[in-house]
């Protein structure tokens, strides 16, 4: 699979996407490569208590969740628990930038486990019923978004062919 350009017959505009990091610069960085990239709409928040309250007020939900896990306030897997019990049919994908090595914030839920958390947070929020297609390691790239675009648009149009790709991407 080519990821360093978008497919020009792919059409990004059915997604809604809501976009959940702490980290502002990320936030922007992310919602401009998704406008040039035709995606139809773009909610920020900038942690998880924001990203839950966005998602359960929006008049069009999104289908498409963009995560991270180590955030104030409410993490990512405490996020991805509040979204499975709200019965949440959005695509998820998780980001990190703490895969192997813990946050060292002790404020931070992860900054205690000890092991790859990405594959971690995708096991629990399988477990719990969520859309998960895959992580990816921060730093994000555009390649990456591409990766991350095309992977939801290909299990969304042929999901009895394509089973979700459970894939931790590392590009």
């Amino acid at each position: 699979m080519n990821t360093s350009t978008p497919n020009p017959e792919v059409d990004y505009s059915g997604l809604h996407v809501l976009l959940v990091d702490d980290d502002q610069f990320l936030l922007e960085l992310l919602s401009v490569a998704l406008r040039d990239l035709g995606v139809g709409s773009i909610k920020l928040a900038h942690n998880g208590l924001e990203g839950l309250n966005t998602y359960r007020q929006a008049v069009q939900r999104p289908n498409l969740i963009i995560c991270d896990l180590c955030m104030p306030q409410l993490g990512g897997m405490e996020l991805l628990s509040h979204l499975a019990l709200d019965g949440c049919q959005a695509d998820i994908l998780i980001i990190s930038g703490h895969n192997l090595i813990p946050p060292v914030d002790s404020h931070l839920s992860l900054s205690n486990y000890n092991g790859p958390i990405l594959n971690f947070a995708e096991k629990i929020a399988r477990i719990q019923g969520l859309k998960v297609h895959a992580s990816f390691e921060k730093p994000i790239t555009h390649e990456k978004i591409v990766a991350m675009l095309d992977l939801v648009k290909a299990n969304t149009v042929n999901p009895m062919t394509k089973p979700s790709l459970f894939k931790r991407f590392m590009l």
